[in-house]
C-alpha cells in the first residue's frame, strides 16, 4: 500500500517537472521569436532613405565674390538755351524720361512776334526775287530780238544777285529766330530720372540759366573693391552675375566689367573695379548693396555637387556615395567651394556609384541605404 502511494507521488512529481520543462521550453521559443522580430524591425528602421544625383564630369568656372555698390549714371546739367517765362512743369522729381522729352514749358511773346515778322520779310523777298528773276528771263529773250539793250539784262542781273543774297540773309534770321522759339520747350537730352526742377510756374529764367538736373538711367553701374590679387585676373569684357535678395526673392542680372583703376585704395587697400549693367530688369537704384561674382578659373573633368554633401570629420572632407545598396564613405578634397556648391575631381569618385545630396545626416560607411521615390 505505502509502495503504491510512494509510486504515484513519483510519477506526479516527474509528471510536474516533465510540464515545467516544456513550459520552459514554450517561453525560450516564444523570446527568440519576439526578439528575431526585434531585431528584423529594428534593422529595417536603420535602412536610411537618401538622395542620390548622378556623377557627371564637367567643366565649371571657379568664381569669387564681392559686395559691390550700385551707381547711378553721370549727372547732367541742363541750361536754358534761351529766356522765357515758365509755363508748364512736365516732369516730377523722380520721374524718369526718355530722349526728346519735354521737361518745361517757356513762353516769350517777344521771341514769337519777331518770328512772324521775320517769316514776312522773307516770303516779300522771296517774291520780289521771283518777279526780279521774271523779268530777267524776259530781257533775255527780248535782247535776242535787238528790242532791249544788254546794259538793261546785266542790270536785272545783278538785281537778281542782290535779292538772292538778301533771301539767303532773311532766310538764316528767320531760321534763328525759329530756333529761339522752338527752344522754349526744354527737352531732355538723354534717358534718365529727374534729380531736380529748378523754376516754378510763372518764374523768368534767362538763357544759360540752371533749368533741370538729371541722371542718366542708360550708364548705371556697379563698383567693387577686390584684393590685388582678383584684380590682375579681371580684364575689361568679362561677364560676371549680380544678385541681390529682397523680401525672400532673389534678384539676378547680368554684368560686363568696364575696368578696373590703375591705383589701390591706400585706406582700403583695394582696386576699384566697375561693371555696367547690361539690363537693369530691377530697377537696381543707386546706393543699394549686391553681390557681384567674377569667373577666375576654368575647372575641367570635375563633378559639381551641392555644399550641403560635402561633410567634414575632424580635419578630413568626405562625401558619401550610394554603391550596391550601400552608403559608402569617400574623403575629397573640394578644388572651390560657394555658398551653394562646390567641385570635386571627378577620378576620386567610384566607378559605378551616385552621389549622396540628401539623406547622409548620421550616415556610416556601410550602412544600408534606399534610394528616395
Amino acid at each position: 500500500m505505502n509502495r503504491s502511494k510512494t509510486k504515484k507521488q513519483w510519477i506526479w512529481f516527474f509528471g510536474l517537472i516533465a510540464a515545467f520543462i516544456v513550459l520552459l521550453l514554450g517561453l525560450y521559443v516564444r523570446m527568440i521569436s519576439v526578439r528575431s522580430s526585434a531585431y528584423e524591425a529594428t534593422t529595417e528602421e536603420r535602412v536610411s532613405p537618401v538622395r542620390v544625383q548622378e556623377t557627371v564630369s564637367t567643366e565649371v568656372w571657379r568664381t569669387t565674390s564681392f559686395l559691390a555698390r550700385v551707381e547711378g549714371g553721370q549727372t547732367i546739367d541742363i541750361l536754358a538755351d534761351v529766356g522765357g517765362w515758365v509755363v508748364e512743369k512736365k516732369v516730377m522729381l523722380g520721374q524718369e524720361v526718355e530722349k526728346g522729352d519735354a521737361l518745361i514749358v517757356l513762353e516769350d511773346p517777344r521771341r514769337v512776334l519777331r518770328l512772324k515778322e521775320s517769316e514776312a520779310r522773307l516770303k516779300s523777298a522771296h517774291a520780289n526775287l521771283n518777279e526780279l528773276k521774271r523779268k530777267y528771263d524776259q530781257s533775255l529773250t527780248l535782247l535776242e530780238k535787238g528790242i532791249v539793250a544788254r546794259d538793261t539784262v546785266d542790270s536785272l542781273a545783278n538785281q537778281v544777285a542782290s535779292e538772292s543774297a538778301n533771301v539767303d540773309s532773311l532766310d538764316a534770321s528767320f531760321g534763328l529766330m525759329k530756333w529761339d522759339v522752338d527752344n522754349l520747350t526744354i527737352t531732355s537730352p538723354i534717358s534718365g530720372e529727374i534729380v531736380e526742377v529748378m523754376p516754378d510756374v510763372g518764374q523768368e529764367i534767362t538763357s544759360g540759366q540752371l533749368a533741370v538736373k538729371m541722371v542718366s538711367t542708360e550708364e548705371k553701374r556697379v563698383v567693387a573693391g577686390v584684393e590685388p590679387r582678383w584684380a590682375r585676373v579681371i580684364q575689361p569684357g568679362m561677364k560676371v552675375r549680380l544678385s541681390t535678395t529682397i523680401n525672400n526673392r532673389l534678384e539676378q542680372r547680368e554684368g560686363e566689367i568696364l575696368g578696373v583703376s590703375p591705383n589701390i585704395d591706400s585706406i582700403s587697400g583695394t582696386y576699384r573695379v566697375e561693371a555696367k549693367l547690361i539690363d537693369n530688369k530691377y530697377d537696381w537704384l543707386a546706393g543699394e548693396i549686391v553681390n557681384m561674382e567674377i569667373p577666375i578659373e576654368l575647372l575641367t573633368d570635375v563633378v559639381v555637387v551641392p555644399r550641403t554633401a560635402v561633410l567634414s570629420d575632424s580635419n578630413e572632407l568626405f562625401i558619401f556615395v550610394y554603391q550596391d545598396g550601400k552608403a559608402l564613405k569617400v574623403p575629397v578634397t573640394v578644388q572651390w567651394v560657394n555658398d551653394r556648391e562646390g567641385t570635386i575631381s571627378a577620378d576620386l569618385i567610384p566607378s559605378d556609384s551616385r552621389i549622396i545630396i540628401e539623406g547622409h545626416v548620421g550616415l556610416a560607411g556601410g550602412q544600408i541605404v534606399k534610394l528616395m521615390q
